[in-house]
């Protein structure tokens, strides 16, 4: 495997990433992407621009396709919550919760401030 690399080429305006092509594997974060190259975090160039060091990063992946749908896409089939992307990571997705907002905050503690007047 080689280590990435970065180019930055002044006249033409082009930076180019280069690494090495691994053997797909499932994405750490969700198992609904397979990933086939990465830099494994942030590198930093050996070439500065403008006096100061550059530092990159990337991933490069693809969405499988969803063997239970003939015909998708492989951006619909990894947004959609089949079972078998949970199958790749063996875990199943966390649901977000929005953080409460300023005026529910503002409910909750008047609603708790009301309970221990009761009490």
């Amino acid at each position: 495997m080689m280590s990435p690399s970065i180019t930055i080429d002044r006249k033409s305006k082009k930076v180019t990433i280069e690494m090495g092509l691994e053997t797909a594997r499932p994405s750490k974060a969700t198992g609904k992407t397979m990933l086939i190259a990465s830099t494994r975090g942030l590198r930093t160039s050996p070439e500065p621009y403008a006096r100061r060091p550059v530092f990159f990063t990337a991933n490069v992946f693809f969405y499988p396709a969803n063997t239970g749908n003939s015909g998708g896409s492989g951006a619909d089939s990894a947004r959609s919550d089949d079972k078998s992307s949970r199958l790749i990571t063996g875990k199943r997705q966390k649901s977000l919760k929005a953080a409460p907002t300023q005026k529910e905050k503002a409910l909750n503690h008047a609603r708790q401030n009301q309970k221990g007047d009761r009490d």
